[in-house]
């Protein structure tokens, strides 16, 4: 049976949402990351798929997902060649939780960054070798609220590479970073 988008929004919901997954850093340096409803169609990468339409974005996009208006065949009908270019990053999506788990984590200078336009504070790196790829997730920190310390993170970006791609194009003038403890937290 093939990956459905439904059961990707489920896997984020039971595993992802509603969870905080901490690093702390030597030195010191907390990152509370956290992961939103209205993220996930930016990370699987629909406004590639269908730019410039909000219906299919944030909290719109994930409530079409789940209520299944929003699905792999709407994907590709709308566009084949972009939805193939994404294709690899939703069908590996559920695989961040083994990232989380398993990547380095580098801090993300923007500004030695000639190929992306992605501007992430930290960036989680993994070389997937069941895949046979490297996950890259980006994270930027969140406006200090009542609601969110000033540690805290969200996912903003998520790429999956082959060697063939360039696959440490993304850390290769970033700083690597050392993880002293990683916990997750329910934060239901």
């Amino acid at each position: 049976m093939a990956l459905s988008l439904r059961e990707i929004q489920e896997f984020y919901a039971v595993h992802l949402e509603n969870r905080i997954f901490q690093y702390t850093l030597r030195g010191g340096q907390v990152i509370e990351l956290v992961f939103h409803p209205e993220n996930l169609c930016h990370l699987l990468g629909i406004q590639h798929i269908i730019p410039h339409n909000k219906e299919y974005i944030g909290i719109r996009g994930y409530r079409k997902i789940q209520s299944g208006v929003l699905n792999l065949a709407l994907l590709k009908k709308h566009d084949a060649v972009q939805y193939k270019r994404m294709r690899k990053r939703i069908v590996q999506f559920m695989r961040v939780a083994d990232l989380l788990l398993n990547g380095s984590i580098y801090k993300f200078y923007f500004m030695r960054q000639k190929e992306s336009q992605i501007r992430a504070d930290y960036i989680v790196y993994w070389h997937d070798e069941e895949q046979k790829n490297y996950k890259n997730l980006f994270l930027a920190q969140e406006r200090v609220s009542i609601k969110h310390s000033n540690h805290t993170y969200t996912a903003i970006s998520y790429t999956v590479l082959h060697e063939k791609e360039d696959y440490d194009r993304y850390i290769r003038s970033q700083e690597y970073k050392e993880v002293d403890s990683f916990q997750i937290i329910d934060h239901r």
